[in-house]
């Protein structure tokens, strides 16, 4: 029942904040996201909580909700963000904008926790509401163009989606009987061999433009160039889990068979993504540009874990999902505090700031060098794994992955070097406040925490993971 209280409080006090004085919207905003962090807190303490009722008898649509290994910290990493999302936003944007917030955590752990098929497209479509608003309405002079491009192409993935997941319930009824949606019945769904290719292909379409995974990317450069620096964190590290968690809890489950046989072009779109992003972000002067395709890099990696079949390369990615989020979306905020005080994300005019913002410089620091994956945080601990996946069966990408890992300390060292090292400029910044630095130690402490203490993730993912990692026996890899 803690899983639906969760949203319950999103979505109450997503409105709540919309009958609040302006000056107080934020305030409020907070509280409520305070409270579903208590609450994420007491289902940690008592996990697998859940709803099970039908909803719509005649199609065979349940309200079933609830929490397991693969999710719990997906929802965990959504109300984290949120809350930081929160402190880290402007009160002047006002009550409507944090609405809209909180409606998209309401919408992500109503995604991450639906176990029931049409509930899970049903969250898919309330996410699209609240991003689409909050990039044409909080972004820079293209966000309206940006939204309208992110919204486009996803509207046109989860169109596929939903005929793939009407196809799958109405071939399931065929021998079982009635019609149903439930995730864990629809695994046992046997389809004719000329049918099932395209249903496969209708959920990846929608998966792969949510991640999004190359050459599905198109909206995210606008997006994450336009986007306000707490809305990039929040759809960087929450959102673009949704596809990646798609092909883990619906696909890898009812689409296995399809997986082995297309494994090899799979892992190909993978590692083409992993270098594009890494090449891409050595290209770029914006330093918001240089993370946002550092992100897209790691989202290849994450796929080579999910795609290589094996144990530790699904685990690697499930673990690498979580910490990416964290990692990447404190970073968002951290570039976004400084482009406040800054006034530009160039790397030609923001140099040397070290000097005037050693606490900026630190933090940023920090959080790079988790990004590029330093032993000891968590960024190396989902790599490990997934490249020890790869190397079961797949050398020849595993090689191609350390090499983009070298990559990316170039790009991070090179972002950072270029703003906080080096002579100093004409600028002078003012350096985080002390209110801004109580909560971005959280969230770094977190990052710390998941990286000395893996197996406080992986112990409880493990179990969940067994429908999919039972499959694989055969081919290798090890938990």
């Amino acid at each position: 029942m803690l899983v639906v209280w969760l949203m319950v409080v999103a979505l109450v006090g997503s409105f709540v904040t919309l009958v609040v004085p302006r000056q107080s919207a934020k305030m409020v905003a907070a509280i409520v996201g305070a409270i579903v962090m208590v609450l994420y807190i007491g289902l940690l303490v008592h996990p697998g909580q859940g709803v099970n009722v039908s909803w719509i008898p005649a199609w065979g649509i349940r309200f079933h909700v609830g929490s397991d290994g693969l999710s719990l910290f997906l929802l965990g990493l959504t109300v984290v963000l949120t809350e930081a999302a929160i402190l880290a936003s402007k009160s002047a944007w006002g009550p409507v904008y944090f609405f809209w917030v909180l409606f998209l955590e309401f919408g992500s752990l109503g995604l991450f926790s639906a176990l029931d098929l049409f509930l899970f497209y049903i969250f898919w479509e309330v996410v699209l509401i609240p991003v689409f608003f909050l990039l044409t309405s909080w972004s820079g002079p293209k966000g309206r163009r940006a939204g309208m491009k992110w919204l486009i192409m996803n509207l046109f993935g989860s169109l596929f989606m939903l005929i793939g997941i009407v196809a799958v319930a109405v071939i399931h009824s065929q021998p079982f009987g009635p019609l149903t949606f439930e995730i864990s019945k629809l695994v046992h769904v046997h389809m004719d061999a000329r049918v099932t290719p395209w249903v496969f292909a209708a959920f990846f379409l929608a998966f792969a433009i949510k991640a999004p995974l190359w050459p599905f990317h198109g909206w995210m450069p606008d997006a994450y160039r336009e986007a306000p620096a707490p809305v990039t964190a929040l759809v960087a590290g929450v959102m673009s889990k949704m596809g990646l968690y798609g092909f883990l809890r619906i696909m890898l489950p009812l689409f296995f068979p399809e997986f082995v046989k297309y494994e090899t072009g799979l892992l190909i779109l993978a590692v083409i993504g992993l270098v594009y992003g890494a090449f891409m972000a050595l290209r770029q002067t914006d330093m918001k540009m240089v993370t946002a395709y550092a992100s897209l890099s790691h989202i290849g990696m994450i796929a080579l874990g999910i795609f290589s079949l094996t144990r530790a390369g699904i685990l690697g990615a499930t673990f690498l999902m979580v910490a990416h989020g964290l990692m990447v979306g404190g970073l968002f905020i951290v570039l976004g505090l400084l482009e406040n005080v800054g006034g530009s994300r160039e790397l030609g005019t923001l140099r040397g700031l070290n000097a005037s913002a050693p606490r900026f410089a630190a933090y940023f620091l920090f959080f790079a060098l988790a990004t590029l994956g330093l032993p000891g945080l968590p960024g190396f601990v989902g790599e490990y794994l997934i490249i020890q996946g790869l190397v079961v069966h797949h050398v020849v990408f595993a090689v191609i992955a350390i090499i983009v890992l070298v990559m990316a300390a170039w790009y991070m060292i090179r972002i950072f070097q270029g703003i906080m090292q080096g002579p100093q400029g004409d600028l002078e910044i003012a350096d985080l406040k002390a209110q801004q630095i109580w909560w971005i130690v959280p969230l770094a402490g977190l990052v710390v925490l998941l990286g000395v203490w893996p197996n406080g993730l992986t112990s409880h993912a493990v179990p969940s993971l067994y429908h999919a990692v039972h499959l694989l026996a055969g081919k290798g890899g090890s938990v």
